[in-house]
């Protein structure tokens, strides 16, 4: 599959959760869906389609498919009228991966149309695990990487991703790459957020934000700071099942003054985030798992011109993203303490960092460039 302009039918989308969500995969579907205007497909996994409130404006039309009551995550699509209008539509078709369910229609939909463009959005390599659950995702990810060369393409979000597919089996004409973007309107904050020298003396502010959830490893990057000499803060944007566990760890590495050196702030508005990203210094995303392949938090950290700290894993982006040409490191989880000690003894430097992070961004990920790439990237249907 070559490059050339989008057909003139409105796409339509299928994904697991009810878009647009707080989680990456439904942000990616609703800038889609703000482009391409077509009607987007839900399992509604979570039942959120009966919450009155959205986390961003929706203007496209959105449908939930009636799908099986869960085993385990595990949701299929149910045979109904809104199923069969789907399949029967000849609008091309695009689905977000990883999801049994999502798979299954889109395998269903290039067999009823082989005419019709039926494509995918892989999104991550999901980890196998140990046990039942983690045999199940080495199950699905195999006869994933074995049933998407039969659909017109596939999308990813970086370069590591789309080698990793060619590597699974993907013909390289048939893998087109598509970094994740900003809103209009985060990017033109962010990019408007003014970029000052640190006054002398002024404690090394680092921030997360993400769900607080295993696999982010919070507790890592605690670990780290607790080793860090001088002065600093940490902003911890976000909540999820261990902020209590994190909280306590603070308490033990750090002890009386963990409540002044780490802030929890929960769940903020945009604009409140916004307001955490001005103050700080760097950005750290500290998960150590494949399911975070690209992280667009880096992205609202380096459009605000901060740098943005993640570790290279097997089959994820997320190490990629956030890659400067002055600030090489092994981006391995042991070398964290020490690259944090050295950000925060030279201030100049992390000012410099953040002008090519800023770079970065407007070269490789800002909006106009994604539109530009999205316009681009495919064929009509075969």
């Amino acid at each position: 599959m070559g490059v050339a302009s989008l057909d003139a039918a409105m796409t339509e989308q299928l994904l697991r959760e009810w878009p647009p969500g707080y989680g990456g995969v439904e942000r990616v579907a609703h800038e889609l869906a703000v482009v391409w205007g077509g009607t987007v497909w839900s399992l509604d996994a979570q039942g959120l389609s009966g919450q009155a409130h959205d986390a961003l404006p929706v203007a496209y039309p959105r449908r939930r498919l009636a799908c099986t009551p869960p085993v385990a995550r595990l949701r299929l699509p149910w045979p109904s009228r809104a199923l069969w209008q789907l399949l029967n539509s000849k609008q091309p078709l695009h689905g977000h991966l990883p999801s049994p369910g999502v798979l299954a229609v889109l395998l269903l939909a290039r067999l009823f149309n082989r005419r019709r463009r039926v494509t995918a959005h892989w999104h991550c390599f999901v980890e196998s695990g140990d046990g039942w659950t983690g045999r199940l995702h080495a199950l699905y990810q195999q006869l994933a990487l074995q049933t998407v060369p039969w659909l017109s393409g596939v999308v990813t979000t970086s370069p590591v991703l789309r080698d990793a597919l060619i590597s699974g089996g993907c013909q390289p004409q048939r893998v087109m790459v598509l970094p994740c973007c900003l809103s209009h309107e985060q990017e033109a904050v962010g990019l408007a957020m003014p970029r000052q020298a640190v006054p002398e003396g002024s404690p090394f502010k680092v921030v997360f934000i993400g769900r607080l959830d295993s696999y982010k490893r919070l507790d890592w990057l605690i670990e780290a700071l607790a080793g860090v000499r001088g002065p600093w803060q940490l902003l911890v944007v976000g909540d999820g099942p261990r902020r209590a566990a994190f909280e306590l760890l603070c308490q033990q590495r750090i002890g009386a003054r963990s409540s002044e050196q780490v802030s929890f702030l929960g769940r903020l508005s945009e604009e409140a985030k916004q307001a955490c990203l001005a103050t700080a210094d760097v950005l750290v995303l500290p998960s150590d798992r494949s399911t975070e392949a690209f992280g667009i938090v880096q992205l609202e950290a380096m459009a605000a011109g901060i740098p943005a700290l993640a570790f290279q894993r097997r089959r994820s982006g997320m190490g990629w993203v956030g890659q400067l040409p002055g600030f090489t490191w092994s981006q391995q989880p042991e070398e964290l303490r020490e690259v944090l000690q050295a950000l925060a003894d030279q201030p100049a430097w992390r000012v410099q960092l953040g002008q090519q992070a800023r770079l970065r961004y407007r070269q490789l990920f800002a909006r106009a460039v994604w539109l530009s790439t999205l316009q681009g990237l495919f064929q009509p249907a075969r």
